[in-house]
């Protein structure tokens, strides 16, 4: 597996949404920012299992696409590169296994966060 796709209907405007993405008082760590499109699209390359650094064989592609729908916001969450990673393939597997289900509990969190 390489890639990872969630998708979350958010009950909040893409504004709010989007700060609650780029927002430092949400978190903190390093990562190499990609590309931005202020209130539609967010892009970062994050560390991965080998340490803090996001560097080449250590950091997968994390993209964030947000569009209004149905009175909110639909939030499209995709990481990549997991082959890329300097592990050997069944650690790839797993790192990438283990985020599936975390961006499906942080997601769900910033979703119940922003209806609040």
């Amino acid at each position: 597996m390489d890639r990872i796709e969630r998708d979350v209907l958010i009950n909040a405007s893409q504004q709010r949404v989007w700060d609650a993405l780029t927002s430092a008082e949400h978190g903190t760590g390093r990562a190499i920012v990609e590309k931005v499109e202020p209130e539609s699209f967010f892009s970062w390359r994050r560390p991965g299992p080998l340490g803090p650094d996001p560097v080449p064989g250590n950091a997968t592609l994390v993209e964030f696409t947000l569009t209004p729908a149905d009175g909110g916001t639909l939030l499209q969450v995709v990481e990549s590169g997991f082959t890329q990673l300097d592990l050997p393939p069944e650690e790839q597997e797993r790192y990438a296994a283990g985020n599936v289900g975390g961006w499906g509990r942080e997601l769900d969190e910033l979703r119940e966060h922003l209806e609040k």
